[in-house]
Formats: structure tokens, C-alpha cells, sequence
């Protein structure tokens, strides 16, 4: 019998499938984590099973062993998850290899070390320089690291090492470290049966000494067992009489491997299903027909904030878990994961657990084994959440669905709504994207039938929608106000406090990226040619468009007023902390951001102190935007909308209205309608008059109409092609050559070719971006991907290509 096996190495030319005996009596299923000879060295390495034959075409002779089946050789892979990989490869221009350690879970890859030892030498053996210069590295050491034998001989000098071993003068060692996470709890029980038991008691009773041995041995007497920080603690004891006892034999010792709880599910008080409104009824009856289906259309729930889509995932998920399968509950942020999590565990108890980033290697390792071994079946967490390897998956529900977070920006590039839909197709599982704001390209697919459409209009519970109040900040200037807050809402503010209500200051997460504007008429440097935002660079004092290149010197004054008050601008949520701590200084204020919640369980305490009333106002990035419910807020100030409505995408509209959307939507949800307060530079931004109305369908409408005029998607397709390299000269070459190939293979003209345009330097590397756009998407592939992968072979490895087709976000 045979494996196919792809090693796990991160070179391209190694992504393939290679043909391993497997040895008798191992055992030996497809989706395992292997160990393999590699090369013809036969160096170890990790591999991953694919699929299993009866025959293979390489030589007896040639034909190499499985060294050995990791994880209990309980597959790592499901068939689904496999199938997936295979797919994600295709989507995202990378490799199978990079496709499976996304999927797998963190931490548990196997990690190779090398160490190089000194043999003993021949007092005839002849050395070079070099040679002699290595055997002194050593001193006295008879073995080192070869990571410091390459930090004194540069990075390539296996050839020299090679060379010398095969002299004699040393040898390479390979060593595979491997990270279980295992949580093991030690348990010590008495041996009843030990023939120097009863001398032993006699003995602890008569010496003094041996209090400590006497304690232990009658605490254990009852067939009792216990951790040593038990015993110590019950009988105020030291290690030394444990390990006494132990020693001889009379203790034994019982390792036992616990799964870590990531949250306590007996503290949750347990929840009953709603009865639901009559729109909601109206979509679970249709989420109902379509799980009955066998060939399911991804389902798009659009529903204003408090509209009770919770609810509606929930009686989706009660219903999948009575059929035996499973639920993946996706959300953008992890610090939507616990609000979320404690309304799953209410209603489904211990049957939930979550994933994400902030929880300990171990822990996510181990609710990844949960999810393999069956003792789950609802998991809540952020993209990787989706690649649980669950039996049989019967819904995938993504929370918050129009979030940019979902798109990884590391290798492979994906985004989660492909991923997921893909994945629900493998499985035959209801997709549901949840968002009061669904993204444009979501809601197009909606509207072509693509996706089945479900809406919901009314806040539940009478709730009904904030006031919302456009404050122009231009005015303000004029008026002699250089706050970041408007009067207004620095009076409604003051109100709030007076009346114990709380406050949300709302700041983009961009805030960081700059752009240029007139703070008197408030006019936005744009591209002519793409009608996209410049953006500010420091360095060259400049303004560059990041789609086609075209840069343009910083205006001294406004082209359209003359005005003198170009500005780039740029804030962030910190310079906003300090100035509402000067004009409000009785205020008790949390700042919610990148910087605030690094550490494990900040998100958590945080919003857990600003529910409990603890804090007047809260401060944050768009992380604070979405998915809280707090009774208590009445007010919401959007502190820059033009952060986001001048990002330099064809998306930048989309985006800033839905932040707009979201944030108010954090104001008035029971009996208090809420005032929300947009301020802004341009208050005759369409998206900020849409906005304003909450009118999503007549933004929507605008909105295409002009990426229809401009060509952008979803009426064209485009490839983002980005050559990175250390020699700036060599990928500048790159570039050129690859866009003159595209335009000598375009010999119908079907595209447009915007590039080389060269971008800032980023850790290190040169950067160059080419843009390739044309109507459809498939003549485009056909045009793109031979003539960039025939650059990325010739190029070897000194200039990397990387494509991406229809980026959200350009470069």
C-alpha cells in the first residue's frame, strides 16, 4: 500500500505529491500528519496524506518508507477540509502546502532543529583555512547550533559544512521538535499492595521526622487520589515526602490529559427560544425550507441592527444540532466573541466553545481536538474558526458579513465569504451571512438570485432608530472651533453626563492612513483619472494614487476656494482620549483599540466595566461599531467620518457608509430612541446625506450606478499583481518586463493595463504593482495567470508575484 504525501516544505517546486511505501502494520488514513525521509539526504520531515493506492510508478528501489503517523493517527484533515485546500489553491494563486497549514491548527507543526558535532581528528588530517576557522567556532563545545555556525559563515554554507562532514572533521544532526499542548494533570494514589507498605507506616509513625510521610500515607488510605498541590495544600506538606514515597515505589503516579475550558458554561443562566416577530418567522421559515434543500443557495439575512438576527442563528442552530451535525458561528472581531459566546452557551450550554488568536496555543489546540473528537458541536470564533475539523457541518453562520477582517492578508489571501460558501457546498451546509449593511457585491449576488435574500426592517421590541444629526465641521472652523468636537455634540455630551447616561465616541481604524483635504470647503484631492483618494506620502511630501500610479505635487492652496487650510488629515483615538478628557474631566472614559486590548482577556474587561456603568464614555475603533447592546447608551458621535470616505479604494464609499451605519446603530435600542451625531467635512458627501436617512437602497442604487459608469466591480474584474523584492533595480525590471509580456499576450485588447507603479518600501522590500482590468473575469484569468507564472519561474526566488483577484483593498 501506498501514500500520496505532500511534504511541507514552503518552496513552490516542492508543491506536489509524493509516493511513500507504507511499512506493515502501520495504520494509515487520508488527512494524517506523517513523517517522511525528504531528499537525498533523507532529512525528516512533515508531510500530509492526500490519498491512499494500491500501486505507484517509482522504482522499488527509489520508493521510500513513512517514518511515522502523528496525532494518535487521527486525521488532521477531514475529506471536506481536503477538498477545500485543493480549491483554495486554485482561488488564491499559492500553494496546496500554504492552503493546509492555514487549515491546520496552530502550533501543532512539526519544528526541525540542526546541530553540527566535532569528531575527534586524525593528527595527519589536513585543514583549510576555513575548516580551521569552523573547528574554532566550537572551544571547548563538542556540539553547537548550525544556526551559529551560518550566522559566522552566511546563510549558505551547507555546501562547506557538507564537505567537511564528509571528511570526517564533524556531523549534522537532525532533531524534530513536536508541540503537543498537552494539559496533564499528575494524580498520586497509594499502592496498597507494596510490600514495604506497612514498615514504611510503622516507621512514619515512631520517627518524627517522617510527619510528613505519616499525613500522606493516611490521607491516601481510603483509596483517595490527588494532585500534589492538593495534598500540600490539605495537610500543609512539602514536595520531599511525595517524592520519597514515590521513589519506592509505594505513591504512583497517574498522568491524566484534561482539555482546557476556555469559559465556565455553569455560570451562564440558561436561555428559552423567543417567540419571534412575524418577519422573523417569515425568514426562519424560509431558512427552514432551504435546509431541506439539497443543492442550497447562500442565504443573505439583511436586518437592521436589533433586529433579532441572533435569535434567528440560534433557531437555525437548534435545529441543525437535532439532526446530529454541527454549527461554525464566524465573527469579525474577537471582541464580539464573548458577547456572542455567552448567548450560544445560554441557549445550547457546554455544546459551545470558541477560537481566536487571543487564547493560549494549548487552548485553541485543544478546542480543535473538541471539535475532531465530538465533544462539540457549536464553535464561535474568527476566520480560522471555519476550518474546524467537525464530521458533519450542517450550518455556517457569518455574524457581521460585510467586514473587511474576514479577508486574510497573509498567505493565501482569502476571503471567508468565498471560503465559507465553498466549504458549505463540500458539506451540503446551510450558508448564512448575516449584516445590517451587506456588503455592495453580496447584495448584487442578492438581487441577481445569485443568493437567497432575506430582510428584516423592524427593531424587535418596539425599538425603533436613532436620530441621526450631520454636524459640518467646516462651519465649526469658520466659527473658531478647532475641537475634534462639535459644540453639539459637546452639549449632549455634558447632558448625558448630568443624566447618567453613556456615551460611544466612534473613530475609524484607519485613522492612521492619511489623506488631504480642505478644512474650509472641505474638497478632497482625488485622482482624475480613477476618481479614487489620494494618498498623503511624508516622505516625498507628495500625493500618489495607489490604482494607476499618477502622482501629483501637495497644493499650497485649494483648487476649488483658494483657500489656504490644506491640511492632510489624520487622528486617532488616543489624541481623542486626551481632549475629551480636558473638556469633560469629570467623566470616567475607556478607549477601546489596537493598543488597549493586546493582552488576553482585554476585550472582555473592558466592555464588561463600560455594561456594569463603570465609565461615562466609551472610545474606540470600528471594534466597538458593531454587535454590543447596551441599554444605557443614547448617544453616539461618528468622530471623522472623511477617514473613512477618503480610504484610497473604489470601496471607500461603501465603507464609510456602512461605519456610519454601524456606529449609530449602537445608540437607543429600548425605549430611548438615541441621537447619533455625524460630523464632517463634507456633509454633502452622498454617502453622508444617505447616511443620514439610513437609506441603504437609495445609496446602494447611487452607489452602483456610478462603479457601473467607472468600471469597477461588480461590472469588470480585476487583478492586483504585487512584485516584492530585496534589490530594488531587479524588481523595478520585473515589473516592466511583466507588464510589457501582458501587453504583447492582450492580442485582443480585452484589457486595461495600469502599471508598474512603484509603492512604499514595506519591511524592507521594494515594491511594484501592476493592475490589470477587463470586463469578465475568465479571459482575464486566461490573460494573467500564464504570463505571470511563466515571470514567477524565470524569477526564481530573488522577485516574488503575488496576485489577487478583485481585492477589496488594492495594494
Amino acid at each position: 500500500m501506498y501514500a500520496k504525501v505532500i511534504v511541507g516544505l514552503n518552496q513552490p517546486e516542492m508543491d506536489k505529491l509524493f509516493d511513500y511505501r507504507i511499512p506493515e502494520g502501520m495504520a494509515v488514513e487520508i488527512g494524517v500528519r506523517v513523517i517522511v525521509p525528504f531528499g537525498s539526504r533523507n532529512k525528516k520531515a512533515e508531510g500530509y496524506v492526500i490519498s491512499l493506492s494500491e500501486k505507484t510508478e517509482v522504482p522499488a528501489d527509489k520508493i521510500k518508507e513513512l517514518l511515522e503517523v502523528l496525532d494518535e493517527g487521527r486525521p488532521t484533515f477531514t475529506p471536506a477540509l481536503l477538498d477545500l485546500a485543493e480549491w483554495m489553491k486554485e482561488r488564491y494563486f499559492c500553494t496546496l502546502n500554504q492552503c493546509l497549514q492555514a487549515i491546520m491548527p496552530p502550533g501543532i507543526r512539526t519544528k526541525s532543529s540542526w546541530t553540527v558535532s566535532r569528531k575527534s581528528l586524525d593528527a595527519e588530517t589536513k585543514l583549510t583555512p576555513k575548516e580551521t576557522a569552523l573547528l574554532a567556532l566550537f572551544g571547548e563545545r563538542r556540539e553547537i547550533p548550525l544556526e551559529e555556525v551560518q550566522a559566522e559563515f552566511g546563510g549558505d554554507c551547507l555546501t562547506f559544512l557538507r564537505k567537511a562532514e564528509g571528511k570526517g572533521l564533524l556531523a549534522l544532526k537532525q532533531e524534530l521538535h513536536r508541540s503537543e499542548y498537552k494539559n496533564e494533570k499528575r494524580l498520586y494514589s497509594l499502592d496498597r499492595d507494596h510490600p514495604l507498605l506497612e514498615a514504611a507506616w510503622k516507621k512514619a509513625e515512631k520517627e518524627k521526622r517522617l510527619e510528613g510521610q505519616r499525613l500522606l500515607l493516611e490521607y491516601l488510605a481510603n483509596g483517595r487520589e490527588a494532585t500534589a498541590a492538593e495534598l500540600k495544600e490539605a495537610l500543609g506538606i512539602t514536595d520531599s515526602p511525595i517524592k520519597t514515597l514515590l521513589k519506592k515505589g509505594i505513591l504512583r503516579e497517574r498522568r491524566q490529559t484534561e482539555r482546557r475550558n476556555v469559559f465556565d458554561a455553569d455560570t451562564v443562566e440558561r436561555t428559552q427560544p423567543f417567540t419571534p416577530t412575524a418577519e422573523q418567522a417569515a425568514a426562519l421559515s424560509a431558512l427552514h425550507r432551504e435546509l431541506e434543500q439539497e443543492e442550497k443557495k447562500p442565504v443573505l439575512l439583511h436586518g437592521v441592527t436589533g433586529s433579532g438576527k441572533t435569535e434567528i442563528y440560534m433557531q437555525i442552530i437548534a435545529e441543525v444540532l437535532a439532526r446530529g451535525e454541527q454549527a461554525i458561528v464566524l465573527v469579525p472581531e474577537i471582541a464580539l466573541t464573548p458577547l456572542l459566546a455567552e448567548r450560544f452557551v445560554s441557549r445550547f450550554g457546554d455544546a459551545v466553545s470558541v477560537t481566536h488568536s487571543r487564547l493560549s496555543m494549548g487552548e485553541r489546540v485543544d478546542q480543535w481536538k473538541k471539535a475532531r473528537d465530538g465533544e462539540i458541536s457549536v464553535v464561535i470564533g474568527a476566520r480560522s474558526a471555519l476550518f474546524l475539523p467537525f464530521p458533519k457541518v450542517g450550518a455556517i453562520i457569518m455574524d457581521e458579513a460585510h467586514e473587511n477582517s474576514y479577508v486574510s492578508d497573509i498567505t493565501p489571501k482569502y476571503d471567508t465569504k468565498d471560503v465559507a460558501a465553498a466549504l458549505a457546498k463540500r458539506y451540503g451546509a446551510l450558508f448564512l451571512m448575516g449584516t445590517a449593511t451587506p456588503d455592495f457585491i453580496s447584495y448584487y449576488k442578492a438581487k441577481q438570485g445569485e443568493f437567497l435574500l432575506l430582510e428584516l426592517k423592524e427593531r424587535t421590541g418596539g425599538g425603533v432608530l436613532p436620530r441621526m444629526l450631520v454636524t459640518d465641521m467646516r462651519k465649526e472652523l469658520a466659527e473658531g472651533n478647532r475641537s475634534a468636537f462639535g459644540r453639539a455634540l459637546q452639549a449632549e455630551i455634558r447632558r448625558n453626563l448630568e443624566k447618567g447616561e453613556q456615551t460611544m465616541l466612534f473613530l475609524n481604524r484607519r485613522g492612521y492612513a492619511t489623506f488631504v483635504s480642505c478644512r474650509s470647503c472641505g474638497h478632497v484631492m482625488k485622482c482624475p483619472e480613477c476618481d479614487l483618494t489620494y494618498t498623503y506620502h511624508a516622505k516625498e511630501h507628495a500625493l500618489a494614487c495607489h490604482y494607476c500610479g499618477r502622482r501629483a505635487p501637495l497644493p499650497k492652496v485649494c483648487p476649488v476656494c483658494g483657500s489656504k487650510y490644506i491640511r492632510y488629515f489624520g487622528t486617532g483615538t488616543q489624541k481623542i482620549e486626551e481632549e475629551a478628557g480636558k473638556l469633560f474631566p469629570e467623566a470616567r472614559i475607556l478607549r477601546m483599540d489596537l493598543d488597549t486590548t493586546l493582552t488576553k482577556h482585554s476585550h472582555e474587561k473592558i466592555l464588561a466595566a463600560f455594561a456594569a456603568g463603570e465609565a461615562d464614555i466609551l472610545i474606540g475603533t470600528q471594534m466597538i461599531a458593531k454587535g454590543h447592546d447596551y441599554p444605557n447608551v443614547t448617544l453616539v458621535g461618528i468622530m471623522a467620518a472623511d477617514l473613512s470616505l477618503n480610504a484610497d479604494s473604489f470601496t471607500a464609499a461603501e465603507t464609510g457608509f456602512r461605519l456610519m451605519l454601524q456606529a449609530a446603530g449602537r445608540a437607543g435600542r429600548r425605549d430611548d430612541r438615541g441621537r447619533v451625531f455625524l460630523q464632517t467635512y463634507q456633509p454633502q458627501h452622498y454617502a453622508v446625506q444617505y447616511a443620514a436617512k439610513q437609506d441603504y437602497e437609495g445609496f446602494y442604487e447611487e452607489e452602483m450606478l456610478m462603479r457601473q459608469m467607472m468600471g469597477y466591480p461588480p461590472f469588470s474584474a480585476f487583478f492586483s499583481i504585487l512584485l516584492t523584492g530585496a534589490a530594488q533595480e531587479e524588481a523595478a525590471q520585473a515589473a516592466q518586463e511583466l507588464a510589457e509580456r501582458l501587453a504583447q499576450a492582450d492580442e485582443e485588447e480585452i484589457a486595461t493595463i495600469l502599471g508598474p507603479t512603484a509603492l512604499p518600501k514595506f519591511r524592507g522590500e521594494y515594491r511594484y504593482q501592476i493592475i490589470v482590468k477587463a470586463a469578465e473575469e475568465e479571459p482575464l484569468r486566461q490573460l494573467v495567470l500564464p504570463t505571470a507564472e511563466r515571470m514567477k519561474k524565470e524569477r526564481n526566488r530573488n522577485v516574488r508575484v503575488g496576485l489577487a483577484l478583485n481585492p477589496t483593498n488594492i495594494v
